[in-house]
């Protein structure tokens, strides 16, 4: 069951002028979703031994044996394209994925798993699915449900942000 969230500050502090309860509420989301991710990813390299970024990255491109183009992999984890060949580029080295060109445009690049790679994926998604029933211990399907809908919606605004916003 959802609970309310206090918007009071401390004793002592007042908000500047022109803040409201709705940009108290705005700061302390994003700063939960900040605090969350960091601590995901710190656990995730104690526990898993992987970035969150490269499970993810592997997971991805586990779903097309083809493998992506670097453009769609980029765009499709939300990550920037220097982040995105920094991880490839370690992920090359220990022989989990391969660059090779695009049959149709030899410009592009498509990005996939090697042998290894699945082998990788394998393993590290079963860990993962422990680390995560750990992590969601005590939250129900629901709450998970509304959240993943939350963070989809947030992520389409944030997507939307651009120099011509009003």
């Amino acid at each position: 069951m959802p609970t309310a969230i206090k918007i009071a500050t401390r004793a002592g502090r007042d908000l500047p002028a022109g803040n409201s309860s709705r940009d108290h509420l705005n700061n302390k989301l994003f700063f939960r979703l900040f605090q969350a991710a960091n601590i995901y990813e710190t656990q995730a390299m104690r526990e898993l031994g992987f970035s969150a970024v490269t499970g993810a990255t592997l997971g991805a491109l586990y779903r097309d044996p083809e493998g992506m183009l670097f453009a769609e992999l980029y765009a499709y984890l939300g990550v920037s394209r220097q982040n995105l060949d920094a991880v490839l580029k370690g992920l090359e080295k220990k022989g989990l994925v391969e660059r090779i060109e695009a049959e149709d445009d030899r410009r592009k690049r498509m990005v996939r798993l090697t042998q290894d790679g699945i082998e990788a994926w394998k393993d590290l998604h079963q860990r993962s699915l422990e680390f995560f029933r750990q992590g969601t211990k005590g939250v129900s399907a629901t709450e998970m449900t509304d959240c993943i809908e939350t963070l989809a919606r947030i992520a389409r605004g944030l997507r939307a942000i651009g120099p011509d916003r009003n």
